[in-house]
């Protein structure tokens, strides 16, 4: 028979295998991105999974648009033209329990209003970031936020490009700074020499100060667009048309020390900033979109995607070891996946018959996935990661 210390070393073991495959399967069950197909017909949100499995969670036969991730990883909010005509609402799908998503109603029947383009504020933060024509004190469209009450209801619409008045022409474009404080978005709001030309613009977001300190950032008559706050929130990187075709500027958030980061002929446009300050943008430098990175100070390019097709819609995983892309090297347009370095390239949707566009990481799922050969704490000790789902 077993003696004691066989049986104490055996359970440890058999504990120990209990506990990762126990993470596995959590892992396994959350999904790693969505994004838009229209694989059933019309554009409708979906789900995609590790190991490749992919499940629609929309079934509305009509326009839907622009699903964004909660930072806690259970909701996903979108635009969808349920109501008809130019109505676009807000509607968010539970994922609480992704094997049992459920899909329900934000805005449409409480505010009633026209909602495109909803992204969540940072962790902590109820909020959701919109673009609309019918926002409080709207005299265009304006960007505004949506607040959330208890669980996901919604609350106050707020107008923050027009807080004041100031918004008399089209504002769009709006991005919330890491720490939810601040937003930049694009205006044509200030003429110059008569033309209109859309500027980078920020404002204050936070509370009663929302929309305040307002101030245009670039000023010039050619356009500045696509702008995006650094990591730690202190820098601001934008595409300008300034210098004859569009090229990548970054300054600082008081509109200081701009500074040209791409210098091309061809288009070098939508830079956007990884959590590692690592910047990717889309390029026609070599014949046709590809998507490219650089560090922050312009130096080191690298074709990532590298191939005769276009190549483009660059998304960040959270941690910056990741980008999701759109594809149209199987034909027609399809999500990729590769490593932060150009490797690891994926299919994701794997739907050569029809067009799948906007993917959105889960932010959670770079929190439960693991990495190899790192180890983990828990109450048994160090257990190494080798057999979790790769990141």
């Amino acid at each position: 028979m077993f003696g004691k210390s066989s049986i104490i070393f055996w359970g440890g073991v058999l504990l120990g295998l209990l506990v990762v495959l126990s993470v596995n399967t959590v892992s396994a069950q959350v999904p790693m991105a969505s994004f838009l197909s229209d694989r059933s017909g019309e554009d409708e949100v979906h789900v995609v999974y590790d190991n490749g499995e992919i499940k629609q969670i929309t079934d509305h036969k009509v326009k839907t648009l622009t699903p964004d991730w909660s930072p806690d990883g259970k909701y996903i909010v979108y635009a969808a033209n349920i109501r008809g005509g130019e109505n676009f609402d807000l509607r968010y799908v539970d994922m609480t329990d992704p094997a049992n998503p459920k899909d329900k109603d934000l805005t449409g029947k409480e505010l009633g209003v026209k909602l495109n383009v909803p992204v969540f504020a940072p962790a902590g933060d109820p909020r959701i970031l919109v673009y609309a024509q019918t926002l409080p004190q709207g005299a265009s469209w304006d960007v505004g936020f949506l607040t959330l009450d208890q669980g996901i209801k919604p609350g106050n619409l707020v107008n923050i490009t027009n807080a004041e008045g100031e918004g008399i022409n089209k504002d769009q474009g709006g991005s919330w700074s890491p720490d939810g404080t601040k937003i930049v978005f694009e205006s044509n709001r200030d003429l110059i020499d008569d033309k209109s030309q859309f500027d980078i613009f920020i404002a204050d977001a936070e509370g009663r100060g929302a929309g305040k300190n307002q101030l245009n950032l670039t000023n010039h008559i050619a356009p500045d667009e696509w702008a995006r706050f650094s990591p730690d929130g202190m820098q601001i990187v934008f595409q300008s048309k300034r210098d004859g075709n569009y090229e990548i500027y970054v300054m600082d958030i008081d509109g200081e020390n701009l500074t040209r980061l791409t210098n091309h002929e061809k288009t070098d446009r939508r830079a956007t900033w990884s959590s590692t300050n690592v910047i990717a943008f889309e390029t026609q430098r070599d014949g046709n979109w590809e998507v490219y990175r650089m560090d922050p100070d312009g130096n080191n390019k690298v074709n990532l995607s590298n191939h005769p097709k276009g190549d483009n819609g660059v998304i960040w995983s959270p941690k910056g070891s990741r980008i999701l892309f759109e594809s149209k090297r199987d034909g027609k347009r399809e999500v990729y996946t590769m490593d932060a370095n150009g490797g690891g390239l994926k299919n994701l949707s794997n739907n050569p018959g029809g067009n799948d566009t906007h993917p959105r990481w889960n932010p959670q799922f770079e929190l439960r996935s693991v990495e190899p050969q790192q180890k983990v704490f828990t109450t048994l000790g160090e257990v190494k990661r080798s057999a979790f789902s790769k990141d």
